[in-house]
């Protein structure tokens, strides 16, 4: 009985084990197939999708560029306007004060003086005051008119009537150059007044309700004592005129006040030239220094029969203007998001207003969405339609000799030997190959995996942005040899308000130089910015120490590490083994930094390393490299050597730090004349712009065209 049980559960051993190395014959491999085909058509809608969303998003940011852009060139065509008037007015108020230069004394006389003007004789009397509904010409003239009698006045009135009359030369040219001026006109203090286009005094009759408006009253030496121009509130000039915004300067002769003058902006005008704002959706207006909107293109739609401007309360959309928000508060020139809105302000130069461009958020989003959705439906459609005409052609063309490959193969991976199935005849040598192909394709994607994910670490590790402040900008790039390079740079802010900057070359190729590389640049990056107050050679000779702890390769890397205090231009700095960098004066003059002595680090332990300090001026640029510049080679085995750099800089100046790299890099691609690459290309650009604690260079330098 004993025998017998302990043969059957070698049996029974021997069938499972049978079993287990069986090929499997049945893989349901068409149904792992449709899952994989079903879960590509999600995968692909759904990269699509994002991808889809990206645009738009890209294309939002885009959208409000152009809007930016839209705005920008819509403010500088009102600009224009606004400037015209004030530089029209400062012509009328140059023409009077040349008339008080150069007048006749006879033009002081009374009004029966043959020495008078023949415009001024035509000047008559009734029972209201004095007019000019006889000019010699109406169109070349304006109507003066005021309250009182002509005769038995004083000296200066007489010379300020004929001051007056001669401004109707410089009143005929505001007419003929600004379209926007709907009245032009002098205001005195002696109760008259000229205004051009001539109209019978009956019809705008002197008053002197005109010395109670702001556009007089603010002209006034208590008002405006620096006899500045000015813009006045908005005001209703009649149904023929509409609104009217006047831009005003005072007239004085021998320090006395004698009136004003003035050019009245026909708002009518501003509303036509701001309806033809380019970009719609979205809404632009114009604010005065009143809170009042002076052109809209709803709210002054039939601008003529508006008798009252609206405040800015009334028409801004709610939601941007909330919790004590007000309108200086949203930026300048920048595309800001208040509530559901979005919004522009533009301030003016020539006059205290502001245009406002508002334009809801959700209409962006929908009309982007309309432009782009068609197109991406189709695209799904396209590769929805693709995926099936994939599906049926690789099933009957692939799937099926691929599942009898399967099997095969799985055969075969059981050590039992299997004849090869009917399959097509270009079929036949996978079946003999495949398994020894697969393996070493294995070991080839191994390998440039590792490869790739070193790439990726040192892309990383490098720093992505770059400073660009009013006092100084940074920027630079690296371009390796191979798939991964020994070159670094990093840059890195310290105590002080100073900024750390390291460009280093470590010894060597390939994966092993750049570890060694982060693994530099990581330590340099924790000692100096744990080091509070260090010295850069402090910094440098700490990191050294450490480096060459452990370092069984011998591998080194030469450093160039400065510390930049962008407040006074002081740049400290230590030289381990490196290219001296190029310093490039504003004036197109040259030099390289003197060096400082300094070993690579990673040779020996417990050495100094010399700092010095240079003083850099305005405009100045301090060029750092690596030896993969100097040492580029061309199809002629020639190096692009040190002494190529300063000729790219001398008298060729730059306008900033990205095209004194790429100047750099295009003069060595140049060189190379398509020569492969020998070491690894780094360059990093400094700009110092103006010391920030010094008053007088307060202001960014001009920029000077490449």
């Amino acid at each position: 009985m004993v025998n017998t049980k302990t043969g059957q559960a070698m049996l029974t051993s021997a069938q499972k084990m049978n079993t287990d190395t069986r090929p499997v014959n049945n893989i349901n491999f068409f149904r792992n197939y449709n899952r994989l085909v079903g879960f590509t058509y999600i995968a692909i809608v759904v990269l699509t999708l994002g991808f889809f969303l990206f645009q738009i998003q890209q294309k939002h940011t885009e959208e409000i560029r152009v809007i930016q852009g839209h705005v920008d060139r819509h403010s500088q065509f009102v600009e224009f306007i606004l400037r015209s008037s004030l530089d029209n007015l400062e012509a009328m108020r140059l023409s009077a004060d040349n008339f008080y230069d150069t007048v006749p004394a006879t033009f002081s006389e009374a009004e029966n003086h043959p020495a008078h003007t023949p415009l001024f004789k035509k000047l008559q009397q009734d029972a209201q005051g004095f007019n000019l509904d006889q000019p010699i010409e109406k169109d070349a003239t304006g109507n003066l008119n005021g309250i009182g009698r002509l005769s038995g006045r004083k000296p200066e009135f007489y010379l300020d009537v004929e001051m007056a009359l001669n401004l109707n030369q410089i009143f005929q040219a505001v007419a003929f150059n600004l379209p926007n001026a709907s009245e032009s006109r002098f205001i005195s203090v002696d109760n008259f007044s000229n205004t051009y286009p001539w109209m019978d005094a009956a019809k705008r009759p002197h008053s002197d309700k005109v010395y109670q408006s702001q556009a007089w009253l603010m002209g006034t030496p208590e008002k405006n004592p620096t006899r500045e121009k000015y813009w006045a509130p908005v005001y209703y000039g009649g149904t023929a005129a509409g609104l009217l915004v006047p831009t005003a300067a005072p007239i004085y002769h021998n320090d006395q006040f004698r009136g004003v003058v003035s050019i009245d902006t026909s708002l009518d005008y501003l509303n036509r030239i701001n309806s033809d704002f380019a970009y719609k959706p979205g809404t632009a207006f114009l604010v005065d220094a009143y809170g009042e909107v002076v052109a809209h293109p709803e709210v002054y739609a039939n601008a003529l029969e508006v008798q009252s401007t609206q405040s800015l309360g009334k028409v801004m959309p709610p939601g941007i203007l909330t919790d004590g928000r007000k309108l200086l508060d949203i930026p300048a020139n920048k595309a800001t998001e208040a509530g559901d809105y979005l919004v522009i302000r533009h301030p003016f130069i020539s006059a205290p207003w502001q245009l406002i461009f508002v334009v809801p958020k959700n209409q962006l989003w929908k009309n982007l969405l309309a432009e782009r959705g068609p197109i991406m439906l189709l695209v799904i459609l396209g590769l929805t339609l693709l995926m099936v005409v994939t599906y049926y052609v690789t099933t009957r063309e692939f799937i099926s000799p691929a599942s009898k490959l399967v099997a095969h193969i799985a055969t075969e991976s059981q050590f039992t030997p299997a004849p090869i199935p009917v399959v097509p005849g270009s079929w036949k040598p996978w079946f003999e190959t495949i398994s020894q192909a697969f393996r070493q394709s294995l070991q080839l994607v191994s390998i440039r995996q590792e490869l790739d994910i070193a790439a990726n670490m040192q892309l990383s590790i490098l720093p992505r942005h770059w400073p660009n402040q009013r006092e100084f900008s940074l920027w630079g790039l690296m371009r390796s040899a191979k798939e991964v390079g020994g070159d670094f740079y990093d840059h890195f802010s310290l105590p002080g308000g100073k900024t750390g900057i390291v460009v280093a070359d470590v010894s060597g190729k390939g994966v092993p130089a750049a570890l060694f590389g982060m693994v530099s640049k990581t330590l340099i990056r924790a000692t100096a910015t744990r080091t509070t107050g260090g010295e850069a050679g402090q910094t440098i000779a700490v990191a050294n120490d450490i480096l060459c702890e452990d370092n069984d390769e011998c591998i080194f890397v030469t450093t160039f590490y400065a510390v930049f205090d962008p407040a006074t231009g002081s740049l400290t700095y230590v030289n381990g083994g490196h290219p001296p960098p190029l310093l490039v004066h504003r004036d197109g003059t040259t030099e390289f930094l003197p060096m400082t002595g300094g070993s690579a680090l990673g040779i020996m332990d417990g050495i100094p390393f010399a700092q010095k300090t240079i003083q850099l001026r305005p405009g100045d640029y301090v060029i750092m490299y690596t030896d993969g510049v100097t040492e580029a080679f061309n199809p002629q085995n020639e190096e692009f050597t040190q002494e190529r750099l300063p000729p790219l800089f001398e008298h060729r100046l730059v306008s900033d730090v990205n095209i004194a790299v790429e100047r750099i890099v295009a003069a060595v691609d140049a060189h190379a004349n398509g020569a492969p690459q020998s070491d690894d290309i780094t360059c990093v650009a400094l700009h110092f712009h103006f010391h920030a604690e010094t008053p007088a260079d307060n202001q960014p330098l001009a920029q000077v065209a490449p």
